[in-house]
């Protein structure tokens, strides 16, 4: 597979296709892509789905992806590394931090743009359309300005994906904060069963291995081993549907230990088969 490399912290420029000329790919950098007009289809992760005007897509190094054109469209990239966070004083907080860490870290198992908001899309484009402007711009204040519209942008996006993250009620900002990143190291490595382990889980969280499933079960209303089931099958639902990928490569993708475990579980918990779902 094909992969791209940048060179910038930041990297602003449209592109207007009738055709997709870009093999399937990955990057070295973070990327935000926006539909200025346009509709067709995205594959992202093995997963084809449409995509229309309006749409924002946040990708990671991890993710790859291309695009199929239906009728013309306008493309806003933004691309950006973790040394852009460097740039600005306030990025240093503790609390911008996790912020940060919150948006770059959320996975896309469940492929699809990440805002929904008619109006929240309007503000990222109208952001991004500014950003092409003074990104060209030699003056002196266009750094900043530049940092300043791409904080606002990611404002958005953080209260858009924070929605993503399964609801936690009546719970402490730090401890939601912990929960948050919890479920989303569990999405992010669902594949990798040896990183699931509540010894695992313990290390990489500070608490305490007998109090992992316990944890999970009083902020979440699961304990772990059911959270975990729920996220391969939720995960292989949407690649069995959206995919075309072998049920065997499926089941190995999203950490079942075979296609025949899968249909298993699926048969336990859906009552179906998954050859049915596609």
């Amino acid at each position: 597979m094909h992969r791209y490399f940048s060179r910038y912290a930041l990297n602003i420029f449209r592109i207007d296709m009738d055709e997709w000329d870009y093999p399937t790919h990955s990057h070295n950098f973070f990327e935000i892509v926006i539909i200025r007009e346009g509709s067709g289809k995205h594959r992202l992760n093995d997963v084809s789905f449409d995509y229309a005007e309006g749409d924002v897509f946040l990708l990671t190094p991890e993710d790859h992806h291309d695009f199929v054109i239906g009728t013309p469209t306008s493309f806003i990239f933004i691309k950006f590394t973790e040394q852009l966070f460097e740039e600005k004083e306030e990025w240093q907080d503790k609390l911008w931090k996790k912020r940060i860490q919150q948006v770059i870290t959320m996975p896309n198992t469940i492929p699809e743009s990440i805002i929904k908001d008619e109006s929240d899309q309007k503000s990222i484009r109208d952001l991004a359309e500014i950003m092409l402007k003074e990104f060209d711009v030699t003056s002196t204040l266009s750094r900043p300005l530049l940092l300043n519209l791409f904080s606002s942008m990611f404002i958005i996006m953080l209260r858009n994906l924070v929605g993503k993250i399964a609801t936690i009620s009546k719970v402490k900002l730090d401890e939601r904060q912990k929960v948050s990143e919890l479920l989303t190291y569990i999405r992010q490595n669902i594949g990798a069963r040896d990183k699931l382990t509540q010894k695992q889980l313990a290390e990489e969280f500070s608490i305490s291995q007998n109090y992992v499933s316990i944890y999970l079960r009083k902020h979440t209303g699961m304990r772990l081993q059911n959270l975990i089931t729920e996220t391969r099958l939720k995960t292989a639902e949407r690649l069995i549907k959206q995919s075309s990928l072998p049920m065997s490569q499926i089941a190995e993708k999203v950490g079942f230990t075979d296609g025949s475990h899968m249909n298993k579980m699926f048969q336990k918990y859906r009552k179906v088969n998954p050859s049915e779902l596609r």
